[in-house]
């Protein structure tokens, strides 16, 4: 009986053990989280500041018989909003914006003559449409950009007494060459962006814009064209601005 009671008890010891040793045995391993992969797709909205070169060509079919391409820099700074949507690796998405820019430098046609005219270009409110298409690299977006742009155009001209001899040297005639409107071209460009977080990004942008010509009727002081024995369609000053634009952007993308 004795003997009996040790080995059963020996036994259960046994048993016990060899439980335990298997429980240490087998190392359990837990998952690792998966790696949160960030997505372009969505709207933004933010702001954009910089500088650039405008390059304004000035020409007349030969009432100063004279053309001028004043190039100068300026300031711009505007606001853009757009949607993004990424497949893969690819991007592609829709952008429209809107800025204010310092002034351009004027110029004068004619200098050589008795009468000469300084004339000028604003555009102080410009915008463009764009499409874009990129390459995605986690947070990082490379990307090419083409669209419509626009422009509030000013075009100015104000002839003057070029004789410097007399005494009425850089007074106005009275002869203008006036106008304004929105001129519409296109622009291409590229850019890059990089993701901040979740939802703030910053990037930088270079854009060249070309806007088709403008002009203005060069007209005496009662109003009528300058141009003798001319339609007032040919006593014109004409216009052609270009731009390029560097610029660094932040943007807000909505969740």
């Amino acid at each position: 009986m004795r003997n009996t009671l040790a080995a059963a008890v020996a036994l259960l010891l046994a048993a016990t053990t060899a439980s335990s040793a298997a429980d240490i045995g087998a190392v359990r391993y837990k998952a690792a989280p998966a790696a949160t992969v960030y997505s372009w797709t969505g709207f933004y909205i933010g702001g954009n500041v910089g500088g650039g070169m405008a390059s304004s060509h000035f020409d007349d079919p030969c009432f100063y018989c004279s053309s001028a391409t004043p190039t100068s820099g300026f300031f711009t700074g505007g606001a853009q909003i757009g949607y993004n949507y990424q497949f893969g690796r690819g991007l592609i998405g829709i952008e429209a914006d809107i800025n204010r820019n310092s002034s351009f430098k004027d110029s004068l046609l004619g200098g050589d003559d008795a009468r000469a005219m300084n004339v000028g270009l604003k555009a102080d409110t410009n915008g463009t449409i764009r499409a874009r298409a990129g390459l995605v690299v986690d947070n990082v977006l490379a990307y090419v950009t083409a669209g419509a742009a626009w422009a509030d155009v000013r075009q100015t001209g104000t002839e003057i007494n070029n004789l410097v001899a007399f005494a009425n040297f850089g007074t106005p005639t009275g002869v203008t060459a006036n106008s304004s409107g929105t001129v519409w071209g296109g622009v291409v460009g590229i850019g890059v962006e990089y993701a901040l977080d979740s939802n703030w990004i910053v990037g930088g942008e270079f854009l060249h814009t070309m806007y088709r010509d403008s002009e203005a009727t060069i007209r005496r002081a009662d109003g009528t064209a300058a141009c003798l024995g001319r339609p007032d369609s040919g006593c014109v000053i004409r216009n052609q601005l270009t731009t390029d634009v560097a610029r660094v952007r932040f943007s807000y993308k909505f969740q």
